[in-house]
């Protein structure tokens, strides 16, 4: 397996199955852009794990999978999937309980 690849998957595991968030400066640079930020996410790495905090508040339960990944030098594409119970208010929408 690439060495991208195993780190891909130790950010999964680490920092969005284990909530380990202030873990994510191990993989992230301070001053990335986000490519596709959600609406309202902040800059950088305080804004992507601003988001990761919403998500988990919203799905505390959240759990990703990592289903196929391809790596080719240093790029490495990965299409995963993610599941959680929707307990709190995640983009403006509240979990049908709540309603």
């Amino acid at each position: 397996m690439n060495d991208n690849s195993i780190i891909v998957r130790r950010f999964v595991d680490l920092v969005l199955n284990k909530d380990q968030i202030d873990s994510a400066g191990q993989f992230f640079w301070e001053d990335m852009v986000e490519q596709v930020p959600l609406p309202g996410q902040g800059p950088g790495l305080g804004g992507l794990k601003d988001v990761l905090r919403g998500m988990r508040a919203a799905f505390p339960d959240m759990h990703w999978t990592v289903e196929e990944q391809i790596a080719e030098g240093d790029k490495v594409a990965t299409r995963f999937e993610w599941t959680g119970t929707h307990r709190g208010e995640f983009l403006g929408c509240l979990p049908q309980d709540a309603l």
